[in-house]
């Protein structure tokens, strides 16, 4: 008894039953119809997007005998040959166990032979990047110079590979991946077919595990026709599979809420006890922080989370009980321990360890957030500081009510912006009033200008008429640099203080460079922890609440993920 894999027996024979790739097989049918064929193609993509598939249906077409407006027939005894891979005059090549120069000479050499059936010769050479430099220099030539009707059909899932003088002959198509939607139109279609019930559940698990591959999802489909008894739904295919039931990511998320590190525990004894793969659990772990992350940002997007519609409710009235930061911060941590539990030799520990983390997980507050929730509590505060008694209840615990701080917007310093043309005085304006203000423009417009003037000791003429900058010696060569710029500092006091200053740079002593120097980079560019300092200084009620949480500036790797984008 022989049995033909799914993949084989519903290979398409016409271009239109190609799924997914219009954009391909319209160009070719066109350029057939017309008869503008190039004599070589390119045909790059993923694995199992039809790519050799399409390749054949070419190579059909153009030696069709009742070719249909560029249409292979695939009835007549040319396409039933190509089909059956006993057709002299197409061959098909596989370039990773050929990849010899000597087998690309030998191609070279039959490629001179006239056509000995059809009326052209088609030479296809799968997963050509495999092919060695000297190989590709023995087939540049007959690129450059191809015999009549010769066609040469190249595809590859790594286009990098393939040397820029091979690209440039080629014309090239990209495949895609199937949607979700395609994807599951043709599994339907096939199951069909064959005479199997592929309910909804199923047929969602096998398309998410085909990842868009046609190839894979027939595949897939085919191993469980043959233990499924007329009937596949998730239970089939997760028995299949050996996969994780979608239910026990439900409940790591309650786990996590509860925060009950031993619920937790149990599930990956339960796991380990059934012989499952913590691996894939720990991937899918990944993949459930993901849904909670799309949920909690819009309930609309149910449709990008893979699951069935009970559980996609149950998952959207979990993500309620997380913050967006939360979850980033969560798949940046589950995304690093599954590299490492794919690695372990002891993955059991290691994801215990990650689930028990994930439990005792501490919620990320920023101060922005922070500032609006307070903001909306102050109206009814009791009492001034920490000391009013009144609390209320968030997602995550009890928040204290206090008044509304002022604390100065992400990103921005805390200094006050000055928008009049005299400038304010600040610590570092001892010296020269608005001292400080001119730097930080300078920093803006003309970041080197800025950070050279940085260093001088700043000294204003009594009349105001002539402004005196000093360095040390060690200086010398930042003051050089900057000589000949005195004019656009000029332009920019004048712009910033509304009157015209002439600048002067000399070197000589400078008792208090560094402390001036020092006080300005706190006011033109102080650091998170600069930044949150002042702002509790500012207003007490809010460096006493920081204090109470221990609060701390994020760091910057996770800072430049939740920091809104400029605008």
């Amino acid at each position: 008894m022989s049995y033909q894999a799914l993949a084989r027996k519903y290979r398409p024979e016409t271009f239109d039953q190609v799924v997914g790739q219009t954009h391909v097989t319209g160009t070719l049918r066109a350029a057939l119809r017309k008869e503008k064929l190039s004599h070589a193609y390119l045909f790059s993509g993923p694995r199992g997007c039809g790519k050799t598939t399409v390749a054949r249906l070419l190579a059909k077409a153009i030696n069709c005998l009742e070719n249909r407006q560029g249409d292979p027939c695939g009835t007549c005894e040319t396409c039933m040959a190509i089909a059956r891979g006993n057709y002299l005059d197409v061959l098909e090549i596989d370039a990773a166990s050929n990849t010899g120069v000597d087998n690309i000479r030998e191609l070279r050499d039959m490629a001179q032979y006239s056509p000995s059936e059809g009326s052209s010769r088609v030479f296809i050479i799968d997963e050509v990047h495999m092919l060695s430099k000297g190989a590709f220099n023995a087939l540049l030539k007959i690129l450059e110079e191809p015999p009549a009707r010769v066609f040469f059909f190249f595809a590859t899932t790594e286009p990098n590979k393939i040397p820029r003088t091979i690209l440039s002959r080629c014309q090239r198509f990209d495949f895609r991946l199937l949607s979700r939607d395609e994807l599951a139109g043709r599994l339907n279609e096939i199951a069909t077919a064959e005479g199997v019930t592929l309910e909804d559940t199923g047929l969602r698990l096998l398309v998410s595990l085909a990842e868009g591959s046609v190839r894979d999802g027939l595949s897939l489909l085919d191993q469980v026709v043959a233990g499924a008894d007329g009937v596949i739904d998730e239970a089939a295919v997760v028995a299949a599979f050996g996969l994780v039931r979608s239910e026990l990511f439900i409940e790591l998320n309650e786990a996590i809420v509860t925060r009950d590190s031993a619920r937790a525990l149990r599930l990956v004894a339960d796991l380990a006890d059934g012989g499952q793969s913590l691996e894939a659990f720990a991937r899918g772990v990944v993949a459930n922080f993901r849904n909670l992350m799309i949920l909690k940002i819009d309930p609309d997007l149910a449709p990008m989370v893979d699951l069935p519609p009970d559980q996609v409710e149950t998952l959207s009235g979990q993500a309620g009980q997380f913050q967006e930061q939360d979850l980033l911060a969560l798949i940046d941590r589950s995304s690093r321990h599954f590299e490492k539990i794919h690695r372990s030799t002891q993955p059991r520990i290691l994801l215990e360890a990650s689930l028990v983390e994930y439990c005792r997980f501490e919620s990320r507050v920023l101060l922005a957030d922070l500032a609006r929730r307070l903001e909306a509590l102050g109206a009814d505060a009791t009492g001034g500081g920490l000391g009013g008694g009144g609390v209320a209840r968030d997602a995550r615990g009890p928040v204290p009510k206090v008044p509304t701080p002022k604390a100065p917007a992400r990103g921005a310093s805390a200094r006050p912006a000055r928008t009049g043309a005299t400038p304010d005085l600040t610590a570092a304006d001892a010296a020269v009033p608005g001292w400080t203000g001119l730097i930080d423009q300078l920093m803006k417009q003309n970041p080197r200008l800025g950070s050279c003037l940085m260093n001088g000791l700043p000294r204003l003429a009594e009349d105001g008429t002539r402004l005196t900058v000093s360095f040390t010696e060690d200086k010398k060569f930042q003051v050089t640099s900057i000589a000949a710029e005195c004019s656009t500092i000029e332009k920019q006091i004048n712009a910033l203080w509304g009157r015209r200053i002439k600048v002067e740079l000399v070197l000589g002593k400078q008792g208090q460079a560094n402390e001036v120097k020092e006080e300005i980079r706190q006011e033109v560019a102080p650091t998170h922890r600069e930044e949150l300092d002042k702002a509790c200084k500012q207003d007490k009620s809010l460096g006493d609440l920081v204090d109470m949480m221990g609060g701390q500036p994020l760091p910057d790797s996770e800072r430049e993920r939740w920091d809104p984008p400029s605008k």
